[in-house]
Order: C-alpha cells, then structure tokens, then sequence
C-alpha cells in the first residue's frame, strides 16, 4: 500500500537546524536531514529547492543512507523547483532505516522535503535519538568544501563538497554522536574571506548566524526578522569551534586588527556558553593557517580567567600539507580531513572521558 507523510518530529527525527515553511522542512546546513524506520519495499521523497536562483555548480546535494551504513546508497543534485526522487527499493518488505542527509551547505542552494512516500505497511516512525550530542561551529572546513575536488585543476562546485566525510562528521560517528553543523564557506567572526584592506561584513558573520535557526535562507526571501533558535532542540555536551580562517585573510598580522580578533572571540565564547551552559567548548584552529592560533588562545585564556570557566579548551590543527593533497581553493583534502578529526578524537577523549 503507497501512503505519504507530511515531515514532523511525530515521523522522524530531526537532524541540525532545520526550519519549516509552508508545510516544507527545509534541511539547508551540511548535514542536517531526517532519519526515520519504515516496513515497506520502496520509499520516495518529495523536494524542493532553489535551483533557478542558482549557476550549475551551486545546486544542493542530498544523500540517502540506508540502515546503519556509513557510505550513502544514493547521492545527488536536486534539479528541478520540486521533485520526486526514489531513495530506496528492495524486493522483500522489511523494516528499513532511512536517514536523508543535506552534502552540500546552507550558502548555496536550498533544500526541503515536503513530503515522503512510502510502499509499505504501518506508518514511518523516528529513530532513537543517540545518548552523545555534540555541536560545531564553523566555517568552509567544517564543510567539507572542495575535499573532492583538485587545487589548481577544478574550480569549485557543490558537488565536491562533502561534510560527511569532513572532520567534524567523522568526529562524531566515531562517538557514535548525533551532532549539529552551524557551518558557512568563508565566514569569519570579524571578517568574512577579503582579498581586500578592509574587513568584510557584507556577509555573515558567525556571532549574528549563530543566533537563528536558518538567518541564510530568511534573509534571502527578503525577511527581516529571523526565527531565533531555540538551544532546546538541541542540547550538546560538547561544542568544537573551528574559525579564524578567514578572518586572518584581514587580520594579516597587524597588531590591532588581531587584538578586535581576540576581543571578537572572547565575546563569542559568551555567547555560545550563555545558551549552553554546561557543555564543553574546543576552540580549534591551524589546518589552513595558525596565524591566529594565539589569538585564540589568549582569548580562552581571559574567558577562563574572568569567568572561572574550566569547561573551555584549545586545539591547534596541524597545517595542511601538499604531500597529502589539497582541495579545491586550497582547501583541506580527504586525508588532512581525516588528520584533523584523529586529532579532534583525542582531545575529545581527554576532555570528554568518551
């Protein structure tokens, strides 16, 4: 028997900051999606996107898991306004598990599921939400941006993207974590990416992201008053924040502009620990460049200091090397992706116990 399902937390378990709109549960950040059980032989999804607002190479990108596997057993673009996709057929009726997975990230092009269908029997139901949470903040590395693609042989496109195999990804399935990206290419705390003498706030600035559910796609409809995100909906014992990157592309060593760094990031320690007060916070940094890497301890150790706040801790990366390949734009290849999260895993554990 074919039956459909409206998307809500009564069917599925939610997965990142997702937003619904006009019956539509838009999945705009890398990694956020639905996981949900069905018994059945086949299981389709409606989606929507903006592809018409977008060139070629910004298209959202969509993966299906199936059971408890790690590899997608289908990925691809959405191309068209609205669509229907298969995401999974068998011979045999059985209970399946479905997790739909956004690759590609909240700058370029949306998606949102309005509906799934299944053949099956009972309804869809959602999965068990996992015991470990953890939460990261980030920019192009958390991404995964361009870790499939080649420096200096491919220009970038969203299809290289692919944040589940980025460090942070990887970071929590070795935790057996469930986890939330509030990842944006480019995105600094001062500054976004400049090639210019002058910070660039024409963008996003993680401080004001950070506040909304999906601030990106609000502001894109012409909206001026975001939907605040509500920290209940997801509450980590632990957040890893990766930024600097960009900022440094600004900074550029000069003694003021690191100082409104420092000061930048001492006041976004406040924020993220003033709505989430018990977790444990990494500041991580390097992978592309350690240029602020003192910047950023110094800012942790004032927060420390001042708050008496042990629940704060530092992580330097170390920086890519060209021996191991590197992506697109010069971004973080699959194996420097995977040197940073080992790394990640063992200041985890340490501060953790996990």
């Amino acid at each position: 028997m074919k039956r459909s399902f409206q998307v809500n937390e009564s069917n599925v378990r939610i997965l990142g900051r997702t937003k619904i709109m006009d019956q539509v549960t838009y999945m705009n950040y890398s990694c956020s999606g639905i996981e949900f059980e069905f018994t059945g032989t086949s299981v389709s999804a409606v989606f929507i996107t903006d592809r018409e607002k977008w060139d070629e190479g910004f298209k959202a990108w969509v993966a299906v898991f199936v059971d408890d596997n790690v590899t997608p057993e289908k990925r691809f673009p959405l191309e068209k306004a609205e669509n229907t996709y298969t995401l999974y057929e068998t011979d045999t009726e059985r209970t399946i598990k479905i997790r739909i997975v956004k690759m590609s990230e909240v700058a370029f092009a949306k998606a949102g599921i309005k509906e799934i269908i299944v053949e099956g029997t009972g309804e869809i139901t959602p999965t068990k939400g996992k015991e470990r949470r953890i939460e990261f903040i980030g920019d192009s590395i958390t991404c995964g941006y361009g870790m499939e693609g080649i420096w200096n042989k491919d220009v970038f496109h969203t299809a290289q993207e692919n944040a589940w195999e980025a460090y942070a990804a990887k970071t929590a399935r070795y935790f057996n974590a469930d986890f939330n990206l509030v990842s944006w290419s480019g995105i600094g705390i001062i500054s976004s990416w400049t090639d210019l003498d002058e910070p660039n706030t024409s963008e996003w600035l993680m401080p004001d992201l950070y506040r909304y559910t999906d601030g990106g796609m609000e502001r894109q409809l012409g909206k001026t008053d975001y939907e605040e995100w509500d920290h209940t909906r997801f509450e980590p014992q632990l957040i890893v924040i990766n930024l600097g990157t960009n900022d440094a592309s600004y900074t550029k060593g000069i003694e003021d502009r690191v100082k409104q760094f420092e000061l930048g990031y001492y006041e976004l320690l406040q924020q993220v620990r003033s709505k989430n007060l018990e977790a444990e916070i990494i500041c991580a940094l390097g992978a592309m460049g350690q240029d602020l890497c003192p910047a950023v301890e110094n800012a942790v150790n004032r927060f420390r200091k001042e708050t008496q706040d042990e629940k704060v801790h530092t992580l330097v990366f170390d920086v890519q090397e060209e021996r191991d390949g590197i992506g697109a734009d010069w971004h973080p290849s699959w194996i420097t992706q995977d040197k940073m999260s080992k790394k990640l895993i063992e200041k985890v554990k340490e501060v953790m116990g996990w």
